[in-house]
């Protein structure tokens, strides 16, 4: 293949997505203290991709990945409850697997890149699901903070 080619490598328009997440409003998220940009959502296989903000001091509920999240730090920073000492700053990736229960907390904030394998549910101090967001969730919520915006 030559150097001037440039169709042969172009996927078809319908098979790329792109995004400019700073264009993007940050909607209030499940979590309290948090909000997302929704970046993509396959209602198909229910992964979807967000960018998610935690504010400084939250402290976010216990829940469990019922599918597994990828993530990358890319400002601030945060660590899980039952481990204080081990932080996961900018530049970090985290794969947090299939089952995963924890509950993080961020002092300074942090700004993260994620995506989602499956849905989170909340528990209670007890384990009990009290909620569950999912691919679903996100794209109504997504769809009702534009609408309201217009």
């Amino acid at each position: 293949m030559s150097h001037t080619d440039t169709t042969s490598n172009c996927p078809p328009r319908d098979s790329l997505l792109a995004q400019d997440p700073a264009a993007l409003p940050w909607v209030p998220w499940a979590m309290p203290g948090a909000h997302f940009k929704l970046l993509s959502a396959d209602p198909q296989s229910g992964r979807f991709s967000l960018m998610i903000r935690l504010g400084k001091d939250c402290d976010m509920p216990l829940h469990r990945h019922v599918g597994a999240v990828e993530g990358l730090v890319l400002e601030g920073g945060f660590h899980y409850e039952d481990v204080p000492a081990v932080r996961y700053t900018a530049g970090t990736y985290l794969l947090e697997r299939d089952g995963a229960v924890h509950r993080p907390v961020s002092p300074e904030g942090a700004v993260m890149f994620a995506v989602f394998h499956g849905p989170i549910e909340g528990l209670d101090s007890e384990g009990n699901v009290t909620g569950r967001v999912g691919c679903g969730w996100h794209i109504r919520t997504w769809d009702n903070a534009l609408a309201a915006l217009r």
